[in-house]
């Protein structure tokens, strides 16, 4: 019965999909394929889903949603699997047909939506994901054009950097070995930092932008581009070479030559979250132009980019490591990588990195709000943020880990 009810579902399924990816083309029909696949045929497979659910959800023994054990003891039964089957053919033909309304309404060409409506119904939020991609094209084209229009040589090597991820995660995809002692993929430090450096130039030239034209192009800013693009590739490089060798880059001190570009990788970021003292300076002196609330909010993020990312990173070297009280080999946080069994304060640094982009982002929306009080919102913003900083290097000093804070 249920094999049955599978291959019925998937038999109503595939002609949709089809009719889906030909509607733009059968003009007056167009309508009426929507209605079919985003409203009848769903609603039908959600009312079968309903009567699975409803008759055979006490035949699964220990069954449910509260655990991978619960929810793989749920589709051991051949019924809710059968549910389960109708549940994703529903929402994602529900959801390709949202991707056809919202690709009419951008003016995106059909034929670009079919490899959409292929990996939505293959996989699901991949093909969400692929249509989003499409969606933010443009703007993400307007700013790399804005971004090189501001600063072009830091906005070719922030992209450059991007562009070189692709390879790196392909490298990560197909390459198992592990760092020795750490447990972590050798490609995964050179991935963060090219998206931390990338994003640190990117932002910069962004920031230079904002400087009247008279004050472009001056002897500073020329020093901050030199700075930021010759210490960033170092590092990037230096990184990439030892994750590519399967080696540390950090805190190896295995030979003299590694001990040494250690050392020099530790001035390397020095002078690279150095460069925001400057650029801090000249919109200090020169943002006239700016919004009070915006302007106030870059000095800020800017002076606490280097107090707060330099502070942590010496406070990493001091302490001859990243974590404290930590289980060697033990969790981490997805995707961050900090450790899950005690202090690490990379956490401290990476906030203090970060204010480059964030007072920023909250100056400009409190510009934007055109709040009376702005330039004393940036303020409490900008403390509270230290606060924030002050609490993570705290928690790594006192060996908790980040996610068991007020647990």
């Amino acid at each position: 019965m249920f094999d049955s009810l599978f291959s019925a579902g998937s038999t109503v399924a595939l002609p949709a999909w089809a009719a889906l990816g030909a509607a733009p083309w059968l003009g007056r029909a167009k309508p009426a394929i929507w209605a079919l696949t985003g409203i009848v045929i769903p609603v039908g497979l959600g009312l079968a889903y309903w009567w699975l659910m409803a008759t055979y959800w006490s035949s699964a023994p220990g069954g449910g949603y509260g655990s991978l054990s619960a929810v793989h003891a749920l589709f051991q039964q051949p019924a809710l699997l059968t549910a389960g089957w109708f549940h994703y053919l529903a929402f994602d033909l529900f959801v390709g047909t949202w991707i056809a309304r919202e690709g009419e309404r951008a003016g995106i060409a059909p034929l670009l939506l079919l490899p959409c409506f292929v990996l939505t119904f293959l996989f699901g939020p991949v093909g969400l994901l692929a249509f989003l991609a499409l969606r933010v094209a443009p703007w993400c084209a307007w700013l790399a054009r804005e971004l090189h229009r501001r600063q072009p040589q830091l906005a070719w090597f922030g992209g450059i950097l991007l562009a070189a991820m692709v390879p790196a995660l392909l490298a990560a995809w197909l390459d198992p070995r592990t760092l020795a002692g750490v447990g972590t993929g050798v490609w995964v430090k050179p991935l963060k930092f090219m998206a931390s450096v990338s994003l640190y130039a990117l932002t910069t030239a962004w920031l230079l932008g904002d400087l009247p034209r008279m004050h472009r192009g001056s002897r500073t800013e020329r020093a901050i581009v030199a700075i930021v693009i010759a210490t960033g590739l170092f590092e990037v490089a230096y990184i990439t070479l030892q994750g590519a060798l399967g080696q540390a880059s950090h805190f190896n001190e295995d030979s003299t030559f590694h001990a040494v570009m250690f050392t020099l990788m530790g001035i390397g970021a020095l002078s690279l979250t150095a460069t925001a003292l400057p650029l801090a300076r000249l919109v200090a002196r020169h943002g006239d132009t700016l919004a009070p609330a915006y302007r106030l909010a870059v000095v800020l993020g800017l002076v606490l980019t280097f107090v707060g990312g330099a502070g942590g990173g010496i406070a990493i070297s001091l302490h001859h490591g990243s974590t404290i009280g930590a289980i060697a080999g033990g969790a981490v946080l997805p995707l961050v990588g900090w450790s899950a069994t005690g202090g690490d304060l990379r956490v401290a640094h990476f906030l203090g990195v970060h204010a480059q982009q964030i007072l920023p982002l909250a100056g400009a929306l409190i510009a934007m709000l055109r709040l009376p009080f702005g330039r004393v919102a940036v303020w409490l913003v900008a403390g509270g943020y230290v606060a924030l900083i002050l609490l993570a290097f705290r928690l790594a000093y006192a060996g908790v880990p980040l996610m068991s804070f007020g647990a």
